[in-house]
Protein backbone atom coordinates (compact mmCIF):
# COMPACT_ATOMS: atom_id res chain seq x y z
CA UNK A 1 0.00 0.00 0.00
CA UNK A 2 1.47 3.13 -1.01
CA UNK A 3 2.05 6.15 2.16
CA UNK A 4 -0.72 8.53 0.14
CA UNK A 5 -3.09 5.43 1.08
CA UNK A 6 -2.21 5.55 4.52
CA UNK A 7 -2.25 8.88 5.40
CA UNK A 8 -5.86 8.93 3.96
CA UNK A 9 -6.88 6.13 6.41
CA UNK A 10 -5.39 9.00 8.95
CA UNK A 11 -8.07 10.83 8.41
CA UNK A 12 -10.77 7.83 8.71
CA UNK A 13 -9.05 5.35 11.36
CA UNK A 14 -12.64 4.09 12.11
CA UNK A 15 -13.16 3.34 8.69
CA UNK A 16 -10.50 0.27 9.21
CA UNK A 17 -11.18 -3.29 10.59
CA UNK A 18 -11.11 -2.76 14.69
CA UNK A 19 -8.43 -4.24 15.64
CA UNK A 20 -6.31 -5.08 12.47
CA UNK A 21 -2.68 -3.68 11.72
CA UNK A 22 -4.21 -0.67 9.62
CA UNK A 23 -6.59 0.31 12.31
CA UNK A 24 -3.67 0.31 15.08
CA UNK A 25 -1.31 1.79 12.70
CA UNK A 26 -3.67 4.84 11.23
CA UNK A 27 -5.24 5.61 14.50
CA UNK A 28 -1.26 5.64 15.92
CA UNK A 29 -0.19 7.56 13.18
CA UNK A 30 -3.35 9.94 13.64
CA UNK A 31 -2.55 10.87 17.36
CA UNK A 32 1.44 11.42 16.45
CA UNK A 33 1.16 15.03 15.16
CA UNK A 34 5.38 14.82 14.06
CA UNK A 35 5.38 11.19 12.91
CA UNK A 36 2.06 12.50 10.84
CA UNK A 37 4.14 15.56 9.45
CA UNK A 38 7.20 12.95 8.24
CA UNK A 39 4.51 11.46 6.33
CA UNK A 40 3.39 13.92 4.57
CA UNK A 41 6.64 15.19 3.84
CA UNK A 42 7.08 11.81 2.21
CA UNK A 43 4.00 12.18 0.52
CA UNK A 44 4.75 15.75 -0.87
CA UNK A 45 8.25 16.29 -1.36
CA UNK A 46 7.42 19.36 -3.58
CA UNK A 47 5.55 21.14 -1.07
CA UNK A 48 6.97 24.21 0.72
CA UNK A 49 7.91 23.92 4.47
CA UNK A 50 7.07 27.41 6.30
CA UNK A 51 9.81 28.12 8.85
CA UNK A 52 9.47 28.21 11.76
CA UNK A 53 10.24 31.95 12.25
CA UNK A 54 7.19 32.78 10.27
CA UNK A 55 5.14 30.01 12.23
CA UNK A 56 5.89 32.44 15.55
CA UNK A 57 5.31 35.27 13.57
CA UNK A 58 1.55 36.44 14.29
CA UNK A 59 -0.35 37.37 11.58
CA UNK A 60 -1.18 40.71 10.74
CA UNK A 61 -5.04 41.54 11.05
CA UNK A 62 -6.86 41.52 7.45
CA UNK A 63 -8.39 45.16 8.74
CA UNK A 64 -4.74 46.77 9.42
CA UNK A 65 -3.93 45.19 5.84
CA UNK A 66 -6.41 46.78 4.22
CA UNK A 67 -5.95 49.96 6.21
CA UNK A 68 -1.99 49.91 5.46
CA UNK A 69 -2.83 49.25 1.25
CA UNK A 70 -5.64 51.82 1.40
CA UNK A 71 -2.79 54.45 2.24
CA UNK A 72 -0.75 53.50 0.32
CA UNK A 73 -3.28 53.75 -3.10
CA UNK A 74 -3.76 57.30 -1.99
CA UNK A 75 -0.75 58.72 -1.23
CA UNK A 76 0.26 57.45 -5.09
CA UNK A 77 -2.68 58.58 -6.61
CA UNK A 78 -1.75 62.16 -5.03
CA UNK A 79 1.61 61.80 -5.79
CA UNK A 80 1.95 63.93 -9.18
CA UNK A 81 5.05 62.09 -9.53
CA UNK A 82 2.56 59.22 -10.61
CA UNK A 83 2.62 58.70 -14.15
CA UNK A 84 2.78 54.42 -14.18
CA UNK A 85 -0.17 52.42 -13.30
CA UNK A 86 2.17 49.39 -12.30
CA UNK A 87 2.76 50.41 -8.38
CA UNK A 88 -0.89 51.08 -8.34
CA UNK A 89 -1.85 47.72 -9.55
CA UNK A 90 0.21 46.56 -7.10
CA UNK A 91 -1.99 47.63 -4.24
CA UNK A 92 -4.96 46.86 -6.10
CA UNK A 93 -3.91 43.02 -6.70
CA UNK A 94 -2.55 43.00 -2.60
CA UNK A 95 -6.31 44.00 -2.10
CA UNK A 96 -7.49 41.82 -4.22
CA UNK A 97 -5.82 38.74 -2.12
CA UNK A 98 -7.69 40.12 0.93
CA UNK A 99 -11.08 39.33 -1.11
CA UNK A 100 -12.33 43.04 -0.62
CA UNK A 101 -13.38 42.64 -4.47
CA UNK A 102 -16.24 45.59 -4.21
CA UNK A 103 -13.03 48.15 -3.25
CA UNK A 104 -10.85 47.47 -5.36
CA UNK A 105 -13.35 48.28 -8.32
CA UNK A 106 -14.52 51.26 -6.40
CA UNK A 107 -10.16 52.54 -6.75
CA UNK A 108 -10.62 51.56 -9.87
CA UNK A 109 -12.81 54.26 -10.60
CA UNK A 110 -11.00 56.56 -8.69
CA UNK A 111 -8.15 55.91 -10.70
CA UNK A 112 -9.81 56.44 -13.88
CA UNK A 113 -11.23 59.92 -12.34
CA UNK A 114 -7.84 61.13 -11.54
CA UNK A 115 -6.80 60.84 -15.48
CA UNK A 116 -3.95 58.01 -14.48
CA UNK A 117 -3.92 55.51 -17.92
CA UNK A 118 -5.15 51.77 -16.50
CA UNK A 119 -3.10 49.09 -18.48
CA UNK A 120 -4.51 45.44 -19.51
CA UNK A 121 -3.79 44.27 -16.04
CA UNK A 122 -5.84 46.88 -14.22
CA UNK A 123 -8.87 45.91 -16.80
CA UNK A 124 -7.88 42.36 -15.44
CA UNK A 125 -8.04 42.80 -11.72
CA UNK A 126 -11.45 44.41 -12.41
CA UNK A 127 -12.79 40.97 -14.70
CA UNK A 128 -11.48 38.78 -11.53
CA UNK A 129 -13.03 41.00 -9.00
CA UNK A 130 -16.75 40.94 -11.08
CA UNK A 131 -16.35 37.07 -11.73
CA UNK A 132 -15.55 36.77 -8.06
CA UNK A 133 -19.28 38.93 -7.07
CA UNK A 134 -20.85 36.78 -9.88
CA UNK A 135 -21.26 39.65 -12.17
CA UNK A 136 -19.97 37.92 -15.03
CA UNK A 137 -21.41 39.77 -17.10
CA UNK A 138 -19.88 42.76 -16.39
CA UNK A 139 -16.57 41.19 -16.53
CA UNK A 140 -17.36 40.80 -20.16
CA UNK A 141 -17.86 44.00 -20.52
CA UNK A 142 -14.55 45.23 -19.31
CA UNK A 143 -13.30 42.31 -21.55
CA UNK A 144 -14.91 44.65 -24.38
CA UNK A 145 -12.84 47.76 -22.81
CA UNK A 146 -9.90 45.53 -22.65
CA UNK A 147 -10.08 45.19 -27.14
CA UNK A 148 -11.63 48.80 -27.51
CA UNK A 149 -8.06 49.68 -26.00
CA UNK A 150 -6.01 47.97 -28.34
CA UNK A 151 -5.05 45.10 -25.71
CA UNK A 152 -5.27 40.95 -26.15
CA UNK A 153 -6.28 39.18 -23.64
CA UNK A 154 -4.28 36.68 -22.33
CA UNK A 155 -5.12 32.98 -21.43
CA UNK A 156 -5.26 34.09 -17.61
CA UNK A 157 -8.45 36.87 -18.14
CA UNK A 158 -10.17 33.86 -20.48
CA UNK A 159 -9.37 31.33 -17.35
CA UNK A 160 -11.04 33.67 -15.19
CA UNK A 161 -14.32 34.37 -17.23
CA UNK A 162 -14.36 30.47 -17.55
CA UNK A 163 -14.74 29.96 -14.28
CA UNK A 164 -17.49 32.99 -13.67
CA UNK A 165 -19.58 30.98 -15.98
CA UNK A 166 -19.32 27.84 -14.28
CA UNK A 167 -19.66 29.65 -10.99
CA UNK A 168 -23.20 31.35 -12.16
CA UNK A 169 -24.19 28.14 -13.30
CA UNK A 170 -23.84 28.74 -16.79
CA UNK A 171 -22.17 25.57 -17.99
CA UNK A 172 -23.09 26.00 -21.72
CA UNK A 173 -22.07 28.83 -22.27
CA UNK A 174 -18.31 28.21 -20.60
CA UNK A 175 -18.35 25.09 -22.73
CA UNK A 176 -18.91 27.50 -25.74
CA UNK A 177 -16.46 30.05 -24.87
CA UNK A 178 -13.31 27.59 -24.66
CA UNK A 179 -14.57 25.52 -27.77
CA UNK A 180 -14.26 29.50 -29.45
CA UNK A 181 -11.14 29.93 -28.56
CA UNK A 182 -9.54 26.81 -29.12
CA UNK A 183 -11.33 27.18 -32.76
CA UNK A 184 -9.89 30.21 -33.31
CA UNK A 185 -6.67 30.01 -31.89
CA UNK A 186 -7.13 33.49 -29.92
CA UNK A 187 -5.35 31.44 -26.85
CA UNK A 188 -3.40 28.13 -25.81
CA UNK A 189 -5.54 26.82 -22.87
CA UNK A 190 -2.96 26.02 -20.33
CA UNK A 191 -3.26 23.56 -17.15
CA UNK A 192 -5.23 25.95 -14.81
CA UNK A 193 -7.68 26.81 -18.14
CA UNK A 194 -8.46 22.95 -17.83
CA UNK A 195 -8.37 22.34 -14.34
CA UNK A 196 -10.76 24.75 -14.16
CA UNK A 197 -13.16 23.46 -16.77
CA UNK A 198 -12.78 20.48 -15.02
CA UNK A 199 -13.89 21.45 -11.83
CA UNK A 200 -16.59 23.41 -13.16
CA UNK A 201 -17.69 20.47 -14.84
CA UNK A 202 -17.81 17.84 -11.70
CA UNK A 203 -19.36 20.88 -9.46
CA UNK A 204 -22.30 21.11 -11.59
CA UNK A 205 -22.82 17.61 -11.93
CA UNK A 206 -21.33 17.09 -15.26
CA UNK A 207 -18.71 14.74 -14.44
CA UNK A 208 -19.01 12.33 -17.69
CA UNK A 209 -18.37 15.22 -19.47
CA UNK A 210 -15.13 16.10 -17.31
CA UNK A 211 -14.05 12.33 -18.31
CA UNK A 212 -14.21 13.11 -21.80
CA UNK A 213 -12.33 16.54 -21.27
CA UNK A 214 -9.97 14.65 -19.21
CA UNK A 215 -9.07 12.18 -22.21
CA UNK A 216 -8.79 15.55 -24.16
CA UNK A 217 -6.14 16.69 -21.51
CA UNK A 218 -3.73 13.42 -21.84
CA UNK A 219 -2.87 13.75 -25.16
CA UNK A 220 -1.37 17.57 -24.08
CA UNK A 221 1.21 15.94 -21.93
CA UNK A 222 0.63 18.02 -19.10
CA UNK A 223 2.80 17.52 -15.73
CA UNK A 224 2.07 14.85 -13.53
CA UNK A 225 1.01 17.13 -10.30
CA UNK A 226 -1.93 18.63 -12.72
CA UNK A 227 -3.36 15.23 -13.71
CA UNK A 228 -3.17 13.83 -10.18
CA UNK A 229 -5.17 17.07 -9.34
CA UNK A 230 -7.79 16.56 -12.68
CA UNK A 231 -8.20 12.74 -11.83
CA UNK A 232 -8.78 13.89 -8.22
CA UNK A 233 -11.45 15.84 -8.91
CA UNK A 234 -13.36 13.59 -11.15
CA UNK A 235 -12.65 10.47 -8.82
CA UNK A 236 -14.06 12.90 -5.73
CA UNK A 237 -17.27 13.99 -8.34
CA UNK A 238 -18.03 10.16 -9.15
CA UNK A 239 -17.81 8.97 -5.45
CA UNK A 240 -20.15 11.89 -4.91
CA UNK A 241 -22.88 11.01 -7.42
CA UNK A 242 -22.51 7.50 -6.08
CA UNK A 243 -21.01 6.40 -9.42
CA UNK A 244 -18.53 4.31 -6.90
CA UNK A 245 -17.61 1.27 -9.34
CA UNK A 246 -16.85 3.97 -12.09
CA UNK A 247 -14.53 5.90 -9.11
CA UNK A 248 -12.92 2.79 -8.99
CA UNK A 249 -11.81 2.30 -12.47
CA UNK A 250 -10.89 5.27 -13.06
CA UNK A 251 -7.94 4.85 -10.41
CA UNK A 252 -7.10 1.46 -11.94
CA UNK A 253 -6.85 3.73 -15.04
CA UNK A 254 -4.64 6.78 -13.81
CA UNK A 255 -2.06 3.97 -12.01
CA UNK A 256 -1.86 1.99 -15.61
CA UNK A 257 -0.96 5.31 -17.06
CA UNK A 258 1.79 6.43 -14.54
CA UNK A 259 0.20 8.56 -12.83
CA UNK A 260 0.45 8.09 -8.90
CA UNK A 261 -2.43 8.76 -6.31
CA UNK A 262 -2.07 11.22 -3.47
CA UNK A 263 -3.89 11.43 -0.52
CA UNK A 264 -6.74 13.27 -2.23
CA UNK A 265 -7.60 10.86 -4.53
CA UNK A 266 -7.68 8.29 -1.54
CA UNK A 267 -9.30 9.74 0.60
CA UNK A 268 -11.92 10.95 -1.96
CA UNK A 269 -12.23 6.94 -2.77
CA UNK A 270 -12.47 5.41 0.60
CA UNK A 271 -15.04 8.01 1.66
CA UNK A 272 -17.28 7.12 -1.05
CA UNK A 273 -15.89 3.23 -0.53
CA UNK A 274 -16.88 3.43 3.22
CA UNK A 275 -20.38 5.09 2.64
CA UNK A 276 -21.57 2.00 0.64
CA UNK A 277 -19.94 -0.06 4.01
CA UNK A 278 -17.42 -2.01 1.38
CA UNK A 279 -14.68 -2.02 4.36
CA UNK A 280 -12.75 -5.30 2.56
CA UNK A 281 -12.30 -2.98 -0.60
CA UNK A 282 -11.12 -0.57 1.22
CA UNK A 283 -8.34 -2.33 3.33
CA UNK A 284 -7.35 -3.59 0.06
CA UNK A 285 -6.46 0.06 -1.91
Amino acid sequence: MSIGAVLAFTKFPQFCPQGSFLYNFAAFIHHSPSLLRVCNNVANPNRSISTTQSQRKPPKSASNNLQDSLVSFNRLLKSRATHSIIPINRVLGSIVKMGHYNTVLSLIKQVQLHGVPVDAYTISIGINCYCHLNRVTFGFSLLGSLFKRGYEPDVVIFTTLIKGLFSQDKFSEAKKLLKRLVTEKQIEPDAVTYGTVINGLCKSGNTKIAIEFLRSMETLKFEANTMVYCYSMIIDSLCKDRMIIDAKNLLVEMTKKGISPDVVTYSSLIHGLCNFGQWKEVTEL
